[in-house]
């Protein structure tokens, strides 16, 4: 019986690299489409620029289903967004005004864009009724009774939850925020 001896494995060099340290003129000069997913990282990325690199992602894509898995990408990279840009929606409504519905159609970023927007929405509910509060009481809500104003406008709707914000007196409506939600 021969004696066992592990394999000798041969590694390719390899090297990182940090492409968020990178310009948007640097990843375009690679001289790929593929580069241009890591715009949105760059430090120089801007609305503006992300334009120009959604055209060239457009022009430059071979086929469709390879321009929607570029966009797809570009998105990816935006959420990271490393240098607090915050380019997201912007980017989200330039691919869909070149694509027309694309991401949408798209399963894993239709989502996103779905949940993004409820959240959003949400998030603007929440002000709104904030500050009805806010005038009603003489104060910001607690973070429970905020929970509390958001939970009710999810089980009866937000339009209910105004009109208590706006009938009650300030000390009923804080009774009524203490009471536990009941689903409509």
């Amino acid at each position: 019986m021969g004696s066992w001896r592990p394999a000798q494995i041969h590694l390719a060099p390899s090297r990182i690299d940090a492409v968020y340290q990178h310009t948007i003129g640097e990843l375009r000069a690679r001289g790929s489409v593929l580069w241009l997913v890591f715009t949105p990282l760059a430090r120089n990325a801007t609305a503006a620029a992300l334009r120009d690199v959604v055209a060239e992602i457009h022009a430059g894509a071979a086929t469709a289903a390879e321009r929607a898995e570029l966009y797809t990408a570009l998105l990816v990279m935006a959420a990271i967004d490393p240098w607090g840009h915050n380019l997201m929606k912007e980017l989200v409504n330039m691919v869909e005004d070149k694509e027309e519905g694309l991401l949408r159609r798209t399963p894993i970023i239709g989502e996103l864009i779905t949940e993004a927007e409820q959240r959003g929405e949400e998030k603007a509910i929440a002000e709104l009724l904030g500050r009805l509060f806010a005038r009603r009481t003489g104060r910001r809500p607690t973070a429970e009774e905020e929970r509390s104003i958001l939970d009710r406008a999810r089980a009866s709707g937000p339009g209910e939850v105004e009109d208590a914000l706006l009938d009650l007196e300030s000390e009923a409506l804080i009774r009524w925020l203490a009471e536990p939600v009941r689903s409509s």
